[in-house]
């Protein structure tokens, strides 16, 4: 009876261990997770406007001014100067930064040492509501904090929170780069980004701390905080990317679906390319327009070429 009691122990720890990994749930893989949520906030956005608004929110009305003039200054860079449009709000529970409120005099020195607009660091404070959700395209949280109190303040079953993201998952590749090919992906992280930003501003952000130690005018809190300039850069060159390859990706996707509502049968392989554009451009003056002649042109050489080989 002993000898039994005892082979049986190990039995039943083996059955315990066999059947609590049986349950274990999948692996978890955090490129999959960043790509995810970052295909949840491109499918948010409606690129059919030509525009997005950003709006960088932080709980100190000092990071969100510095982080929109950066925007800005990218942007303009990347020739989209017209197609972002960063502003920034304070939460307005947040005691440093009431409503209105001045800007502290850090905001006005780091724009000015970084060479960004002047009005971003010196206007007057806006205050964070929920109206902001509909106002913009995309809402940026400095820091986990914000994030948490914009996501709290959400109905439940939101879909608003597909377009409330933190600062920092924009310095993931994987997070900006689903649009983009598996070659691209296969850059070293910060390259594409660093292709971003001028070099005017990328020596100004890289001599920021030679700068500050000569003038003075900042506290360590600034100093040794997390979003220094160089992180705010490089997460700002990731919101242009990741929201310019979105425009393209839509517009892409909607002349495809142009395409094949236009053309489908044996007898449209007839019209030349030509033709065909000036069909589409009077189907959709407003997605053809998104392409260049000779973008446009190849899309369509492209589609008759997919089409005669399924067709004959």
């Amino acid at each position: 009876m002993m000898n039994r009691q005892i082979m049986t122990i190990p039995y039943l720890f083996f059955c315990a261990i066999s059947a609590a990994y049986a349950y274990i749930p999948p692996f978890f893989s955090l490129s999959d997770y960043q790509r995810a949520r970052a295909e949840e906030t491109s499918q948010s956005l409606d690129a059919s406007r030509f525009h997005f608004q950003v709006l960088i929110v932080d709980n100190d009305n000092l990071h969100g001014r510095i982080v929109e003039g950066i925007l800005e200054r990218i942007a303009e860079y990347n020739d989209a100067l017209f197609t972002l449009f960063p502003a920034s709000a304070t939460i307005e529970s947040s005691p440093k930064a009431p409503i209105d409120s001045a800007a502290p005099v850090e905001a006005v020195a780091v724009c000015e040492l970084l060479g960004l607009c002047s009005i971003k660091g010196a206007a007057l404070g806006t205050s964070f509501d929920l109206s902001c959700l509909d106002d913009y395209d995309l809402i940026i949280s400095l820091d986990d904090d914000v994030q948490s109190v914009i996501l709290r303040s959400l109905p439940a079953d939101s879909s608003y929170a597909y377009k409330c993201r933190l600062l920092s998952e924009f310095l993931s590749p994987n997070f900006v780069n689903i649009q983009r090919s598996e070659t691209n992906n296969n850059i070293g992280d910060d390259t594409l980004l660093m292709e971003m930003v001028d070099p005017e501003l990328l020596e100004r952000t890289q001599s920021f701390y030679k700068i500050e130690k000569d003038s003075n005018v900042f506290t360590a809190k600034i100093l040794e905080d997390v979003y220094e300039p160089a992180t705010m850069m490089l997460a700002c060159a990731g919101i242009t990317r990741f929201c310019l390859d979105t425009m393209d990706a839509q517009f892409d996707t909607a002349f495809t679906e142009l395409l094949e509502r236009h053309f489908y049968r044996i007898d449209h392989l007839g019209c030349s390319i030509r033709q065909a554009d000036d069909q589409l451009r009077r189907g959709s003056f407003s997605i053809t327009g998104y392409f260049s002649p000779q973008q446009r042109y190849a899309r369509i050489e492209q589609h008759f070429s997919t089409l005669r080989s399924k067709l004959l």
